[in-house]
Formats: structure tokens, C-alpha cells, sequence
């Protein structure tokens, strides 16, 4: 019986591995001759060569590294920056409706210290309201304001204002309410009629105050006896008397002893004497008044 050989069954791998290791030895003897040539400066001028070839390719190479690291720093920079503009904007935004709504708080101030001055000596409710129409020249003084029904305004309220150094004197007389302003009928209209009497006196004489716009918004103080003298200089307020004269002023509601002027001449006719009132306002000029809505 014949015996056969497979050469199939010889390992392979060692002419493979004697072949790696020759290489090694190789690269380490390479290596270790490049050492002795460089350290004998030998290899000075391969170097020196080299370096020059390679050095602007380096160069460029470095000069590409830094503009895309700029180039990329602004990117993000800008995108930073754009973030702190909108941050920016934003804050002053937020700073102007801050300093619109102090500066509106600081022009209601004296309006503000004005009701409160006003509260504190007459003892008075009061609302405070925006002329929003001023009179026109068609016969009647009339004037609307913010103010109407649903903040509490009813006819016949008596309506008041200053002007400079004036006491709260009263202007007006509200003639009509709508659901959000009101119109006011003032004290200067030709049919305005509202009792008054003289203050500051032990024996105050009582009258009807009348308006006389035709005559430079003058007043008239009118009905009243020879019985206690008129002066010029006395002060005139209302009397509170309103109601019972039955007048068409609607003034169901105007208390008593509301500034109203001063008189500036007297002229007597028999038994009656009449006189020139010089209002403490100008109803023409007021811009804010406060509307009487109860007492304390």
C-alpha cells in the first residue's frame, strides 16, 4: 500500500514571518545608519534642502490654519455679537416705556398734590377728569370731559379746578352724562344760574350767580336786598341753595361753599343791588378739574 504525502500540511507561515523579520532588521539597520550619517553631518545638505522645499508649503499651510481659525472666530463673534445687539436693544426698549411711564407719573404729580391739597381743605369726594372738548363759539360754554356714568358721574355735579395759585374754585355744572365722559355746562354760559353768597363776613348776603361770557367770561351776582351792604373785594360761594330755586341750571348736587370769584364792582338800584364777579378760574383755560362726587 503506497503512502501519500500532502505538502498542503507544511506551515506556511514561516517563510512569512522570516520575511517580516528580515524587513525589520532592515528598517532598524537603515535606521541606525541615518543616525551615525546625521550625527557625522552627512546628511546637512539633504536637510538643508528639504527644509527650503518644505518651508513655504509650511508656511502657506500655517497662513490657511490662522485665516480659517479668523475666519471662524468672526463667525461665531459676530453671531455673539448679534445676540448682545438684540440683548441690547431689547434693554433699551424696556428703559424708554420705563422712562415714558415715569415722566407721565411725574406730570400727574401736581394734579396729584393738587386733589389731595383739594381733599384736605374742602373735605370734599373728588374725582379727577381730562377736558377732552373745549368750548366752542356757538352761544353755549360747554365743555366735555373723560369722566361719565360708569365712574360715578351724575347731573348736577358741581365741578371744580385751579389755576395758579387759585383756590379750587368752582367752573361748571355737569349737564349731561354719557356711559364715559360728560358734558359740563360752565359757570361763564349766558344760561348758567347758581346761588352764591358773600364769605368772610358775620352776615353773608345771598344771591344768584349768572354767567356773562359775552361780557370777557364775567359773572354776575344778581337778587340780592340792600340789607347787608356788598363790597368790592368780598369773595363769593355758592350757597347750596341750587335745588330749591328751581332754576335750569341742573345743580341738584353742588354743596355749598364753593369758591367761586371775587366782586369787582357794586351798583345799587333801589332796593336791589347787583355786582361784577371776577371768577377765581378761567373755564376756558382748564384743561383738568376734578368733578365733586360726595363729601366727607
Amino acid at each position: 500500500m503506497r503512502t501519500t504525502f500532502d505538502a498542503s500540511n507544511q506551515p506556511r507561515s514561516a517563510p512569512l514571518g522570516r520575511r517580516r523579520a528580515t524587513s525589520l532588521l532592515l528598517l532598524l539597520f537603515c535606521a541606525l545608519a541615518l543616525i551615525i550619517l546625521d550625527n557625522e553631518g552627512v546628511l546637512d545638505p539633504v536637510k538643508s534642502r528639504a527644509h527650503s522645499v518644505l518651508l513655504p508649503a509650511a508656511a502657506r499651510l500655517t497662513q490657511v490654519r490662522l485665516a480659517l481659525g479668523e475666519t471662524l472666530g468672526m463667525l461665531t463673534g459676530q453671531s455673539a455679537t448679534r445676540q448682545e445687539l438684540a440683548r441690547l436693544q431689547e434693554e433699551v426698549s424696556r428703559l424708554r416705556q420705563r422712562n415714558i411711564e415715569l415722566e407721565a407719573q411725574l406730570a400727574r404729580l401736581p394734579l396729584l398734590e393738587q386733589e389731595l391739597q383739594i381733599r384736605t381743605t374742602y373735605h370734599w369726594q373728588t374725582l379727577a377728569a381730562e377736558v377732552v372738548r373745549g368750548p366752542t363759539d356757538d352761544g353755549r360754554r360747554l365743555i366735555r370731559i373723560n369722566k361719565g356714568r360708569l365712574d360715578g358721574v351724575q347731573i348736577g355735579m358741581a365741578v371744580v379746578a385751579k389755576e395758579g395759585g387759585s383756590p379750587a374754585a368752582l367752573i361748571g355744572v355737569v349737564e349731561q352724562v354719557f356711559a364715559q365722559a360728560a358734558d359740563v355746562l360752565l359757570i361763564t354760559d349766558y344760561g348758567s344760574t347758581i346761588s352764591a353768597r358773600t364769605a368772610g363776613t358775620d352776615t353773608p348776603t345771598v344771591g344768584m350767580i349768572v354767567g356773562q361770557w359775552q361780557l370777557g367770561s364775567r359773572l354776575r351776582l344778581t337778587e340780592v336786598t340792600r340789607d347787608v351792604p356788598l363790597k368790592e373785594g368780598q369773595y363769593v360761594v355758592t350757597a347750596g341753595l341750587s335745588q330749591a330755586l328751581e332754576s335750569d341750571t341742573p345743580m341738584a348736587q353742588i354743596p355749598p361753599d364753593v369758591p367761586i370769584g371775587t366782586l369787582l364792582s357794586v351798583t345799587q338800584r333801589g332796593n336791589v343791588q347787583t355786582a361784577e364777579v371776577q371768577p377765581f378760574v378761567d373755564p376756558d383755560r382748564v384743561r383738568n378739574v376734578w368733578v365733586i362726587v360726595g363729601q366727607n
